[in-house]
């Protein structure tokens, strides 16, 4: 079994999706990456290409493609950052109103109440909170390769420097 690593930007969750189960799939992996995320840099590389299109490659593709465009936006205004051209496509916004999950009145009328302007604006119409994303002051955090590579020349470095003791 080959375990994938999980996305780190909208454009690889729309690449990933083959189905409406795996685009949710995706977009809960893609929420618990950017929970880790530590810097606005980070964010923003999350959001700024635009996924290609899902809705020709499956059934509620729209839906998710609104999706997309919504959580960037959403990320793009509570943490300050460039909101994305793509966003703001008309093929990013549903053209009938859609209630997610919406089984009983009470839960239309809960959906509609608590939507998130990102969402509504789309016309699609559901109770959204971000994952919360602790970003911290100061230096972004260097990737383990990198670590790494700093660590191995440190280690040469002073052997090459014993030796010519």
């Amino acid at each position: 079994m080959k375990i994938s690593k999980r996305p780190n930007t909208l454009f690889e969750i729309a690449e990933r999706s083959h189905s409406k189960e795996a685009f949710g799939y995706e977009l809960a992996d893609f929420e618990h990456e950017i929970a880790r995320a530590t810097s606005r840099r980070e964010l923003s590389e999350g959001i700024q290409q635009e996924p290609r299109p899902l809705a020709s490659r499956f059934e509620d593709g729209a839906i998710a493609d609104t999706w997309l465009a919504a959580l960037a936006e959403l990320l793009a205004a509570r943490y300050e950052l460039n909101y994305p051209e793509w966003i703001w496509n008309a093929d990013r916004f549903l053209r009938e109103p859609q209630i997610h999950d919406a089984h009983s009145k009470k839960l239309k009328v809960w959906h509609i109440l608590k939507s998130v302007t990102a969402f509504s604006r789309r016309n699609y119409f559901v109770d959204y909170q971000l994952p919360a994303i602790q970003l911290r002051r100061g230096r972004p955090r260097l990737p383990e390769a990198h670590k790494r590579e700093m660590n191995r020349q440190r280690v040469a470095r002073h052997r090459a420097k014993q030796k010519a003791s």
